[in-house]
């Protein structure tokens, strides 16, 4: 079920979040756009403030890993010869081994890397913890009661754990009721917001990939026009590309505008804003596995190679990044040598650790399947298979 287009988006959306996190820790001016303030200088403007701020948008990345994760696990569970009890012993060493690994990686950083707050850090820096106990490690290792921000972006991971626990609830949802499903989750959304709630906020967005998963051939065969080829395709799909990229980072070219909204024109405007970017997304994915251009420029070796590391990447550059903003205080030069090092220590993971889970995961699915054959729970509709 794995997409060389969708390892490699899922690779580029990681290394958007390095570069949200580096810059934020080692430019002052990125923190300021971080936090949607005003920035003096135009070209720092026309970077943050802009569809050009695809390339670090951060928070969007991390909803684009979440719709991604319903997407492929959902699709899996479809297939025919899906087997459940194979699914859960994989997938807990699929996430988890690496987690661990990334937890002593982060508790090593503190070590080799001191965090002593200078009055030269970053805000964002001076903030985060000084030193890493036990108690910490392995709450962030279980996930089960949230994570610290010793290592920032184990965060994401605990709605990941909670969404594959879940999984089969979401294929019933998805498979029975797709629009239902696809309209509860916008409007769970937009009430986060008012109710403050995380959960509202992101676990719809796997229930959104998951219905775009288990429909994917009948969704894919009613956007033909993107592969069809020819100059229309090619116009429309460019078009469409165009759009979810300006619909991603909606929020930050309107910036000013959203900020300027009170009362219930606030509440309003950020949630439309919301549903906005939700769409840009989506329509990424699609196009992802439908346009030709994306996908060519997507089966790029760096691409490609970002995707296959992407995993690790999201996992360690966290404390690297911060024990570098510590060390070496702001600055273009530490922002460098905090991309450069995220990228080795990342490939150094991938080897001695990501890729042995992720062998050890598919020979434990593989054991399972091979010992307790039988029928899949949830398979897709004939239709669809048909389709397949």
């Amino acid at each position: 079920m794995r997409k060389i287009e969708l390892d490699s988006l899922r690779g580029a959306a990681a290394f958007a979040v390095l570069l949200w996190h580096t810059t934020a820790s080692s430019l002052h001016t990125f923190l300021l756009g971080s936090q949607f303030a005003p920035v003096d200088s135009p070209w720092y403007n026309a970077i943050m403030y802009s569809p050009l701020r695809i390339f670090s948008a951060g928070p969007e990345a991390v909803w684009l890993f979440f719709i991604l994760s319903g997407f492929v696990l959902t699709r899996s569970a479809a297939s025919p010869n899906y087997r459940w009890d194979a699914y859960y012993p994989s997938r807990i060493i699929r996430l988890y081994l690496p987690i661990i690994g990334a937890v002593l990686l982060t508790a090593l950083t503190f070590v080799v890397l001191p965090r002593v707050v200078t009055p030269g850090n970053s805000p964002f820096v001076g903030g985060l913890p000084d030193s890493y106990s036990f108690g910490f490690m392995v709450r962030d290792m279980t996930l089960l009661n949230g994570t610290t921000s010793a290592n920032v972006p184990l965060w994401s991971l605990q709605w990941e754990v909670l969404f594959s626990i879940l999984l089969p609830l979401y294929v019933v949802a998805a498979r029975a009721l797709p629009k239902i499903s696809v309209i509860v989750s916008v409007v769970l959304i937009i009430a986060s917001a008012w109710a403050d709630s995380l959960v509202l906020l992101y676990m719809p967005m796997f229930l959104i990939g998951s219905v775009i998963g288990f429909y994917w051939e009948a969704i894919a065969d009613r956007l033909r026009i993107f592969s069809s080829g020819g100059v229309r395709s090619t116009v429309i799909g460019t078009a469409a590309l165009l759009f979810a990229i300006f619909a991603i980072t909606s929020l930050y070219t309107f910036n000013t505008f959203i900020h300027e909204q009170t009362g219930v024109w606030a509440y309003v405007t950020n949630n439309a804003f919301t549903v906005l970017r939700l769409a840009g997304i989506c329509l990424l994915l699609v196009l992802a596995l439908t346009f030709p251009p994306l996908r060519a420029v997507l089966r790029w070796r760096p691409f490609v190679a970002l995707g296959t590391i992407s995993f690790s990447l999201y996992l360690t550059h966290g404390p690297i990044t911060i024990g570098l903003a510590f060390v070496m205080g702001p600055g273009i030069l530490t922002t460098i040598v905090q991309i450069v090092t995220s990228l080795a220590v990342a490939i150094g993971f991938y080897f001695a650790i990501e890729k042995w889970a992720h062998r050890l995961a598919r020979y434990v699915a593989r054991t399972i399947r091979e010992r307790w054959a039988g029928p899949a729970v949830v398979s897709r509709p004939a239709t669809e298979q048909n389709a397949a």
